[in-house]
């Protein structure tokens, strides 16, 4: 502020000096005026031009906070027209706390159709279960981060088809080598560690740029593991798509090609469908004493936590709750991650590998 007080003074002497030479006419005050008066438009002109850049020379090129600093983040996000990108566990700015005023501002900017992209840790990975363990076992991360999804999937369904082109998240299974908060080019950047908290209270956060250094380096691992083919989307993530080989001697016309809730628990691989599970009655019926039906079934992805090779057959078959010991566990999965089933019970069918 004095700085641009003293700016303006100078300015206005070094006019005033100005007009003073030109009333004085061609003698020695007038050109000893005159030449006063440019000496001062020179240190004006100089000083503007020189002094931001000595500023930014004073600028470290990695500020240190102790804290995550969320109103710096916000106040990037709201002032980029580029792109916003978020690489965690789950966003820090999502904790309930900061969760309104985070989602208000990323829904302007993807109604300013600003690209953002957001990488959270899938909640059912062994990850997401070292992150626990990392937090001291107070905080359960699985839970915490089934939440955030389930919150972001609530705040998506509110945007506008232009803002929902925008706005992409994706799940991914391993832990990235750094977090990353990123708005246009600039970055706050801290690494994972073993004593970490769930909302960076004590991990060091470096806000630095993404053109070089720290935050190049981040950034480019942002893009390696969004590109992954391990990572998936978030609608992925809420339904896997697979396809049913049904019987082709029956005369039932039954869609092969579905989109399907899923969980994992205990290393199996359980579907939550009513209409697929229907659809599997039809089919056994319509095949006389065929006892326990199972039919084949190709999954669009691999599931993280699911004992599978990648390469042995998969038959689909119901899952009988009330008689497998697995039931509970599995109830409790499905709960977690699409919330509470209430009265109405979920319909549940297992994929299993087939034995070579």
């Amino acid at each position: 502020m004095r700085y641009s007080i003293t700016i303006a003074a100078l300015t206005a002497v070094s006019v005033l000096v100005l007009l003073w030479a030109r009333a004085s006419g061609e003698t020695f005050s007038g050109n000893l005026l005159m030449n006063l008066g440019a000496t001062v438009v020179g240190a004006v002109v100089t000083a503007m031009v020189l002094q931001p850049l000595i500023e930014r020379a004073q600028t470290p090129e990695v500020i240190v906070h102790l804290t995550f600093p969320q109103s710096r983040f916000l106040d990037a996000m709201s002032g980029t027209a580029s792109r916003i990108k978020i690489m965690g566990a789950w966003p820090y700015s999502m904790e309930p706390a900061h969760r309104r005023a985070f989602l208000e501002v990323l829904h302007r900017a993807a109604d300013a159709r600003v690209p953002v992209q957001i990488l959270v840790l899938d909640p059912s990975s062994d990850a997401a279960r070292q992150r626990t363990s990392d937090m001291g076992g107070a905080e359960d991360a699985s839970a915490t981060i089934f939440d955030v999804l389930i919150a972001f999937r609530r705040w998506s369904e509110s945007l506008s088809a232009n803002a929902s082109r925008a706005f992409e998240l994706k799940v991914f299974s391993a832990l990235p080598p750094a977090r990353l908060y990123l708005a246009g080019n600039k970055a706050i950047c801290s690494f994972f560690g073993d004593s970490d908290n769930r909302d960076g209270s004590n991990v060091r956060h470096y806000e630095t740029s993404v053109l070089g250094g720290l935050g190049f380096y981040v950034n480019d691992a942002f893009d390696r593991l969004w590109d992954s083919p391990e990572t998936i989307t978030l609608t992925e993530h809420w339904h896997i798509p697979l396809h049913v080989v049904w019987r082709q001697d029956t005369s039932l016309d039954i869609e092969s090609d579905r989109r399907v809730g899923y969980a994992v628990a205990g290393g199996g691989l359980f579907l939550s469908d009513q209409q697929l599970l229907f659809d599997l009655g039809q089919a056994a019926g319509a095949v006389p004493r065929s006892g326990l039906v199972q039919v084949p079934v190709r999954l669009g992805h691999r599931v993280v936590g699911f004992d599978w090779d990648g390469q042995s057959p998969l038959r689909l078959a119901a899952f009988d709750r009330a008689r497998d010991p697995r039931a509970e566990a599995v109830t409790a999965a499905m709960n977690a991650k699409y919330g509470s089933e209430g009265q109405v019970r979920r319909s549940l069918l297992e994929i299993c590998p087939v034995p070579r």
